[in-house]
């Protein structure tokens, strides 16, 4: 990486800076990958109907089978390679006596100058034990100084990663305090996982943390108990159109077109709500949306929590959460989440 003219190479300290992957594209990728599962499933499942008795389909069929089922695996491959790398493209940024140097991909490097920072934030409580970084800029204008590919806005800043390795972080916050003391912050703070993909059968609807505080998450997009049931009937679908026929003396191909209805199905009913989580404490309820700012009722002040009919988008219903206060006043929480989260809620908040 350049330095800047008459300055020793040694005078930046480099660190492995895994770049922030916004949810939104994973889910995307995911989607992708899925897609492209669906078509070869259904092109094995029409050569076996069409070529029967062909002896190449006996080894096309399964051919695409197998990259069917790989396509159909490309959320727990991606988030098991998430989690040991971070982030699916790593940079080596360096913090230096001129502010936060960048690598662009011309190969050229982009600085930010400290005067320009307000503040980095490094919050801890990510997965696997991993840091988050965020920078928070003086003014508007300074963001022309930040890679494109970091200008992901959060509640503290712009986030230019979200899975720091805790030695990078601590490598990187003491070469910041050394250039430009009282600009590093460090926080805390519970996360959850969740996205597309295989329903795994122990995972609780409810999820509780414990940090600072007993903490529990319920998700915006919590799935109810059917529709999981409808989605595993789709998986096991798919398993018996590829097995069934091994072992019994039926036609192969039913089961599969039956699993498409359904996918397109969830596909047309997926969650498009309101982005976000409750978290629960013993003092607070809290809605935290992924964009704006979060809602905070006291329990000593909630006399009950309520629930009413939101909206109908496309083909599914949703809800709004609202806190009646003990004084009387009707706070809105959450104006679009699942009937399933706003289940939980209710269970676990009112009496």
């Amino acid at each position: 990486m350049s330095t800047t003219p008459g300055e020793p190479e040694t005078d930046a300290v480099q660190v492995r800076l895994p770049i922030h992957n916004p949810p939104s594209e994973l889910r995307t990728a995911v989607g992708c990958m899925a897609f492209f599962g669906v078509v070869l499933a259904a092109a094995a499942c029409a050569l076996a109907w069409v070529r029967s008795g062909d002896p190449v389909m006996y080894l096309v069929s399964p051919v695409l089978g197998a990259l069917a089922v790989l396509c159909f695996c490309a959320k727990p491959i991606l988030g098991r390679y998430l989690r040991r790398n971070g982030a699916l493209v790593t940079a080596r940024v360096e913090f230096g006596p001129d502010g936060f140097r960048q690598p662009l991909e011309d190969k050229t490097t982009l600085v930010l100058p400290w005067d320009d920072v307000r503040r980095f934030d490094f919050r801890r409580g990510q997965p696997n034990g991993r840091v988050a970084l965020a920078v928070s800029l003086v003014d508007d204008e300074a963001i022309r100084n930040l890679n494109p590919d970091c200008r992901h806005k959060s509640e503290d800043g712009f986030i230019l990663s979200s899975a720091m390795a805790l030695e990078e972080a601590e490598k990187a916050s003491a070469a910041i305090k050394l250039y430009r003391p009282g600009l590093v912050r460090w926080t805390s703070k519970d996360v959850r996982r969740g996205g597309f993909g295989i329903p795994n059968p122990v995972k609780r609807l409810v999820k509780r943390w414990s940090a600072d505080s007993a903490r529990t998450l319920v998700r915006a997009d919590r799935a109810s108990a059917g529709r999981l049931f409808v989605l595993w009937v789709a998986w096991l679908a798919v398993i018996a159109d590829f097995v069934a026929p091994a072992f019994y003396d039926i036609p192969p191909g039913i089961p599969l077109p039956v699993a498409l209805v359904i996918w397109v199905l969830l596909y047309l009913t997926r969650f498009r709500g309101d982005a976000g989580e409750f978290a629960l404490t013993a003092d607070t309820i809290t809605w935290r949306p992924e964009e704006g700012d979060p809602v905070r009722v006291r329990r000593a002040d909630l006399a009950r929590l309520t629930v009413e009919l939101s909206t109908k988008k496309a083909t599914r219903r949703y809800v709004s959460v609202h806190a009646i206060l003990r004084r009387g006043e009707d706070r809105l929480l959450a104006a679009k989440v699942s009937p399933g989260a706003a289940k939980n809620v209710l269970r676990l908040v009112n009496p």
